[in-house]
């Protein structure tokens, strides 16, 4: 039988589960393990540690005792992380933002959770578990130097410099270098202090795999051509849909599904057709449709900054002053002196 649950049910089963003692909770320096039973749903171990500024470690384990469709309806806040599975498998579909994803042992996703709702498919008896790694991007790559920050993907970027972040999920291959590092990590050796420095290298490692993985896609993806005019148009039709919707722009995989094309084949085609990336064209945009706003003079500094999407003044201010080589403001001045 396949039972259907949503978060609300599934925070009280587990606010009913802690009362009733099913659930216990064990915190020493810096690790925390929590495991138990949920009546009728399922078992679960899970250790989380964090181990430096904006980087945490965890291990899950979960095994339903039925079929079990959850509705997650209520995820609202912002995560970044790796996901390394390493049993079991689930199905997910994340809601406006991909189709049916398989993941199962042998793969990996690094994802931008913003209040994207999923529904996920879990079967009895599948003991699944994984490795995550969850990333604060403001503290994690603190006092990096801007040249170095360019190398990141662009939803780190976006977090980093305060713009409008956008949802993001990409699944890829756990490499041989990766399941290494995986290993390492369960078998651990130390405790303490050591414990907590083998474990932030090995978690720094796995990151700059998954960097490393990103680039050469990226690379992949730059060398191949697309020539086919329907794809072309398709293209054209997607920046169409970004430079529309200034204020809340949609996601590459929504602007992917909205025009047809798979995310990599849109990337790809954006960047050969316009000699940029979609989001850097729709930023870039977004400056020079704002310089013609200050000329005009209808409308002050602040009620530009919304109009074209910014939501960060700050971010706003640094990056009309990096393209034109004044802040907004006084661009605005310059403006209206030389009327």
């Amino acid at each position: 039988m396949t039972k259907i649950i949503t978060d609300t049910d599934w925070k009280q089963l587990w606010q009913e589960s802690k009362e009733n003692g099913n659930i216990s909770r064990q915190s020493k320096g810096f690790e925390t393990i929590e495991q138990g039973n949920l009546p009728e749903i399922c078992t679960f171990y899970t250790y989380w540690t964090e181990i430096r500024n904006g980087l945490s470690i965890m291990k899950h384990e979960i095994e339903f005792i039925d079929d079990l469709v959850w509705i997650r309806d209520s995820l609202d806040n912002y995560r970044f992380g790796l996901s390394f599975f390493l049993s079991g498998k689930v199905r997910i579909e994340r809601h406006g933002l991909t189709n049916d994803t398989d993941e199962s042992v042998g793969k990996y996703y690094s994802e931008c959770n913003c209040d994207i709702k999923e529904t996920e498919y879990w079967k009895v008896g599948d003991k699944f578990s994984r490795i995550y790694l969850e990333i604060e991007p403001q503290q994690f790559f603190q006092g990096f130097g801007k040249e170095e920050l360019e190398q990141l993907p662009i939803y780190l970027r976006q977090a980093l410099i305060g713009d409008q972040v956008q949802p993001y999920y990409h699944q890829g291959k756990i490499t041989s270098q990766m399941r290494r590092v995986l290993h390492a990590i369960l078998q651990c050796p130390h405790t303490g202090l050591m414990k907590q420095m083998c474990l932030e290298s090995k978690a720094v490692e796995l990151i700059t795999l998954h960097f490393q993985q990103f680039q050469e896609q990226e690379v992949h993806d730059c060398n191949l051509t697309v020539k086919s005019l329907s794809d072309i148009e398709k293209i054209y039709q997607a920046k169409e849909i970004l430079l529309s919707n200034l204020e809340n722009p949609p996601s590459l995989m929504e602007l992917a599904r909205r025009v047809g094309l798979n995310d990599f084949k849109l990337k790809r085609g954006f960047r050969q057709v316009f000699g940029t990336s979609a989001f850097k064209y729709l930023h870039d945009y977004r400056l020079e449709k704002a310089r013609q706003l200050l000329v005009s003079g209808e409308m002050n500094v602040e009620e530009v900054a919304f109009k074209v999407g910014f939501n960060s003044r700050s971010y706003f201010a640094l990056a009309f002053r990096n393209k034109f080589g004044l802040n907004p403001k006084q661009y605005f001045q310059h403006c209206q002196k030389s009327v």
